[in-house]
């Protein structure tokens, strides 16, 4: 059976029509040139809608721009954009120097253009980017380009100074502060309302007014420079320091160092300068403009003073010049010269650095007491010594003292070791640390008082605690015989004293186990009597009552009459009519002692021989104060 097979025609594709784009740019504005940019626009609009295979993607044409850079160059970047963007396949230049006169600059877009599909041709050298010896070419043109560029910016920068030399004044400010060019007269001209704002500006800056406060001045006042905005330090320096304002002009105050980077520099005599005198009217008048002068210098004095060792003295070592070196120690003002080297990075000198007293010491001991009328120049030697150069020719040394032996410093004392509670603990009154200290007792033994206790005075109420006390205390919290050092560092983070002497013992787990307690402070007693207590303290040793004890009119105490007694032998120990009061109260639960409260609540008092204290109730409790 015959098999039938459709056969489908595809048609051919048409090639796609090569976008074309056209580059054009003159360096300077005239007439001629501009002339010659419509030529070459026109010319490529031809040529690129004449080639049915090509498809016209633009004209970009920059006019009275430099080719050394791309920065101002629009139309330039406008087509490197386009390319970017994918909508140019080949760019129509008429030759290399149009394109740019920077070599680096030329290889590198080109070679980015050709990175990124986009051909370039240059007319009248022939060459093609996309070629095989293309870029050699460019790199050999392009070089040739740069450096007529170069050779331009000399002649142009030759013919300048023609003119200069020939009287031409020319200008390169259109419109500065309080002047305007006129073309016509070919001179600068007046603006009267600006330049009532200059003169101000130079009255204030003869009246001392810093250059600061001139611009904030100006500015608070609302004027504004020649392109509206405000004044700054910076500006007003400029005007301050132009001459143009006497009626002068000096000429290439700048110098361009490189055509290519256009980078502008001080003349700082690469190249002479030109002054034209009385070549426009004046704001300033010339007296007004000498005082400006001199206000310039005596600032400028002020910045930099000049001294009568500036520049006399130099250093043997390396050569440099000794300068002069201020600084303020301890509230007072110390003066060295010493050498420049020593100021410079990375520059090391062993020079000696002297005194300014020492100096004028020096000058006055070997050259006399009119020094500064015959000294010349002054050289150090590396050993400190100074060779004098006097007018005359005359030459004299003074010789520097051998220095002092210095004494070995005494070795640093040991820090004593850390002890098991340094940072351990803490007041409940101010929040401080506890420190150590020793007691003032005979046997000196260690004891833990808060750090706000002052020499001499104390700003804390409270209590200190004798090292054993505060392990003692430990054991019977926590329930063990004998205190533990790695136990304890097991078990406790911080300890806590209360006002009362109280303690507090933070464990690791987050508890708080408390001991109470009323811990007196022996070094506190105030003045204080109190007839409540008259009948209701016995000796628990001999049975006789307390009774009133002045000392000094001042300082009452309760002292056991069986001391006073014939025949009786009593050891119990007198208690402070302050330290009762306190006592009383904690056992009552007061917070202050009440007399009432204490006659109508406690029978009596027994007072032990080591200090402890037994309340007997009315309605029949005791309780008993432990003395620690």
């Amino acid at each position: 059976m015959k098999t039938i097979s459709k056969i489908e025609l595809h048609p051919t594709a048409l090639p796609r029509k090569k976008r074309v784009a056209a580059y054009a740019r003159v360096s300077k504005e005239t007439e001629r040139l501009l002339h010659s940019v419509s030529e070459q626009v026109s010319y490529y609009n031809d040529l690129i809608q004449r080639n049915p295979e090509w498809e016209f993607a633009g004209i970009f044409a920059d006019s009275g721009i430099s080719g050394t850079r791309m920065e101002h160059r629009t139309e330039f970047q406008k087509l490197m954009q386009e390319c970017e963007n994918g909508n140019v396949d080949l760019i129509l230049c008429k030759s290399i120097s149009r394109f740019a006169r920077n070599t680096a600059l030329l290889l590198n877009t080109v070679r980015h253009l050709k990175e990124i599909g986009v051909e370039v041709r240059f007319e009248k050298e022939n060459i093609s980017t996309f070629s095989g010896d293309g870029e050699l070419l460019l790199s050999l043109l392009a070089s040739f380009a740069q450096e007529e560029s170069r050779s331009i910016s000399e002649n142009v920068k030759w013919g300048i100074r023609k003119r200069f030399q020939a009287g031409t004044i020319g200008t390169a400010n259109k419109h500065i502060l309080g002047y305007r060019y006129d073309a016509q007269q070919d001179k600068y001209v007046i603006v009267p309302e600006e330049a009532e704002t200059v003169r101000w500006m130079f009255q204030m800056y003869l009246n001392g007014i810093s250059l600061r406060n001139i611009a904030e001045n100006m500015n608070n006042a609302g004027c504004r420079s020649t392109l509206g905005n405000e004044f700054s330090e910076g500006s007003v320096r400029q005007l301050i320091f132009n001459e143009i304002y006497a009626g002068d002009l000096l000429r290439q105050k700048y110098v361009t160092s490189d055509p290519i980077t256009k980078q502008k520099v001080t003349n700082r005599g690469e190249l002479p300068q030109y002054l034209f005198t009385d070549c426009h009217e004046a704001i300033l008048d010339r007296e007004t403009y000498t005082k400006v002068q001199a206000e310039m210098e005596r600032r400028a004095a002020m910045l930099n003073p000049v001294y009568f060792f500036t520049g006399k003295i130099r250093c043997e070592i390396c050569g440099k010049i000794y300068t002069r070196k201020k600084q303020n120690k301890n509230g007072r003002t110390y003066t060295h010269w010493i050498c420049r080297s020593k100021k410079e990075k990375d520059v090391t000198c062993t020079s000696v650095n002297f005194r300014e007293d020492e100096l004028m010491n020096a000058c006055m001991e070997t050259v006399g007491e009119d020094y500064e009328e015959r000294i010349i120049e002054m050289c150090i030697s590396p050993t400190g010594d100074i060779h004098f150069t006097l007018t005359g020719g005359e030459k004299l040394t003074w010789t520097h003292p051998p220095k002092p032996i210095k004494m070995p410093k005494p070795a640093p004392e040991k820090k004593r070791p850390k002890h098991l509670f340094d940072g351990m603990i803490f007041c409940g009154i101010c929040g401080r640390r506890y420190g150590r200290a020793i007691s003032q007792t005979k046997d000196k033994h260690l004891l833990w008082r808060c750090r706000s206790k002052t020499a001499g005075s104390q700003t804390c109420d409270s209590v200190n605690y004798a090292d054993p006390e505060i392990r003692d205390i430990y054991c019977k919290v926590f329930d063990v015989s004998e205190f533990n050092e790695a136990f304890f560092k097991s078990t406790v983070t911080k300890i806590v004293i209360q006002k009362t002497g109280s303690i507090d013992f933070h464990t690791i787990d987050g508890d708080i186990r408390h001991y109470e307690t009323l811990k007196l402070r022996d070094n506190r007693s105030d003045n204080t009597c109190t007839d409540a207590f008259i009948g209701k303290v016995r000796c628990a040793h001999c049975g006789n009552l307390y009774r009133k004890y002045t000392i000094r009119g001042k300082y009452t105490y309760w002292v056991c009459q069986g001391k006073r007694l014939v025949h009786t032998e009593c050891s119990a120990g007198d208690i402070s009519d302050s330290n009762l009061r306190r006592i009383s109260a904690y056992v009552l639960g007061l917070d202050e002692f009440e007399s009432n409260a204490f006659t109508e609540q406690i029978e009596y008092i027994h007072a032990f021989t080591d200090g402890s204290l037994e309340y007997h109730f009315i309605d029949g409790r005791t309780i008993k104060w432990q003395r620690m």
